[in-house]
């Protein structure tokens, strides 16, 4: 379904009843990969998912992209939707836009889940190898979004997603992924990841989080590392840790855990 708002025409779906839990996706996804949540967690509460400015079939204006834009994109399909509160379930580059909104917004955000998404806390301290690692990575992708090479794009964003040896192990599961990243225009990809990378030099102070908060990590997450967790856990101020032996994507490599992990945390309420 898609909805006018924010200026821009935002692709959604709607899911069950009950208290609302929003999933929001991480860079170069869309909303189709919350393929093994949206069946467990419809059963008991009203599941929002989406397409983020820039992914899947929302509108993408040619405009200036940040993460407060993408906060802003949130909180006006909330509204437009009647949706007075959601919890919040952000992936990667997700955990830091619906951070943003709920530290924008927090009378409409009862409880937060980071799915592997680091915002490390002010204790942690990268190495300089770390930082020049990061920095290869990070030219890396820019230099794969230049080329405008989807293919190229949604292969090493997949590989690096998963723990050494998923592809062979689950190459459905690796060829479903890739599949849903070959969908999306990869134009507005650089602005985005601009945004990221200033959001994350710039961090927000995570003590403001008011609600609880679940943190879930992968052990051979190559993008957060657990140190990055431990130190998001101090910093917040309820907030509790789930460490699961994946890579990134916890949810499509450990599905079942995963889910588990957060109706544990949603019941707790």
């Amino acid at each position: 379904m898609k909805i006018q708002t924010n200026g821009v025409e935002i692709n959604y779906e709607l899911f069950g009843e009950g208290d609302c839990i929003v999933l929001i996706h991480g860079f170069t996804d869309n909303m189709a990969m919350w393929y093994n949540q949206i069946p467990e967690f419809s059963k008991q509460y009203k599941v929002l998912t989406y397409d983020v400015r820039g992914h899947g079939q929302t509108e993408s204006p040619e405009d200036k992209i940040s993460l407060d834009t993408f906060a802003d994109d949130l909180y006006a399909l909330l509204k437009a939707l009647n949706i007075d509160k959601s919890f919040v379930l952000g992936y990667s580059m997700g955990g830091r836009i619906g951070l943003n909104f709920a530290l924008k917004h927090p009378d409409m955000t009862p409880g937060f889940i980071f799915a592997n998404s680091g915002i490390p806390g002010p204790v942690f301290q990268l190495s300089e190898q770390e930082i020049t690692e990061m920095l290869e990575k990070q030219s890396l992708m820019e230099k794969l979004i230049e080329s405008g090479d989807i293919e190229a794009i949604s292969e090493v964003m997949a590989e690096f997603s998963f723990s050494p040896g998923f592809k062979d192990r689950e190459l459905e599961v690796y060829q479903k992924y890739k599949g849903l990243k070959l969908k999306n225009d990869p134009r507005h990809y650089l602005p985005i990841l601009k945004a990221i990378v200033e959001n994350f030099q710039n961090p927000p102070d995570l003590s403001q989080l008011i609600c609880p908060a679940l943190i879930i990590a992968g052990t051979q997450d190559s993008f957060m590392k657990l140190e990055v967790a431990e130190s998001m856990e101090k910093a917040i101020p309820d907030a509790q840790v789930k460490i699961l032996p994946t890579g990134h994507a916890s949810a499509l490599e450990m599905p079942e855990e995963f889910n588990q992990a957060v109706l544990d945390f949603l019941d707790s309420f």
